[in-house]
């Protein structure tokens, strides 16, 4: 049986909550910390990973409007043209088509409460979070979702764009932001609840077709 994107998305969540373990035993403090902001990235990641695996095997029958109109390089579509002409017999377009949505997928991101908002709108799904709100464990409104994810991913952009250096108007020396160990398990601990939730949603959205 084929994997889930839910069985996908744990099993990155899995490596983040071990990777944040196992910093607690090296004795090298810089080493320590950096292992620590990428299992907070690496759990921001499980997010990702959902939604890739879930848009690339969404139905291409009755489509949602998001997902009709997604944007597709103008190449692909020239590419998938020429291979029906070149492989009339063979080609089986929905496989091709398939492939071209799973590429296009894979260079958007759907970490931020719009880009979730964006991503279940893909998948057939409005008011993403008034659905997830009605799922996730322990019982939050929809802004404390909304702002919890969105502070989790500034903090992330922090570890991955910018090296979780401080900004300095003037800067003489190197000053990192801190890394509370902590916050970052509550952190992915919650991440889990949210992608749970978000799976849950998009069951009961497929019950209701």
């Amino acid at each position: 049986m084929a994997l889930t994107p839910l069985e996908a998305a744990k099993d990155v969540l899995d490596r983040a909550e071990n990777l944040l373990a196992a910093a607690d035993g090296v004795a090298n403090t810089l080493v320590a910390e950096d292992m620590r902001r990428f299992a907070l990235a690496e759990g921001v990641a499980a997010l990702d990973t959902y939604f890739h695996w879930a848009i690339a095997d969404a139905p291409l029958v009755n489509m949602p409007s998001a997902l009709r109109n997604l944007e597709i390089p103008f190449e692909d579509l020239i590419a998938l043209s020429e291979a029906m002409v070149a492989n009339r017999e063979k080609i089986r377009p929905k496989v091709r088509a398939r492939h071209v949505l799973e590429r296009v997928i894979l260079t958007k991101t759907f970490q931020s409460s719009r880009n979730v908002e964006t991503a279940m709108q893909i998948l057939g799904v409005r008011k993403a979070f008034s659905k997830i709100k009605e799922h996730i464990t322990p019982a939050q409104s929809v802004s404390e979702i909304k702002d919890r994810l969105d502070h989790i991913v500034r903090r992330r952009n922090q570890i991955v764009h910018e090296g979780d250096l401080q900004r300095q108007s003037r800067p003489r020396s190197i000053r990192r932001q801190n890394v509370d160990g902590g916050e970052f398990k509550d952190d992915i601990v919650w991440l889990r609840s949210l992608v749970d939730a978000v799976d849950e949603a998009l069951k009961a959205a497929s019950l209701k077709k």
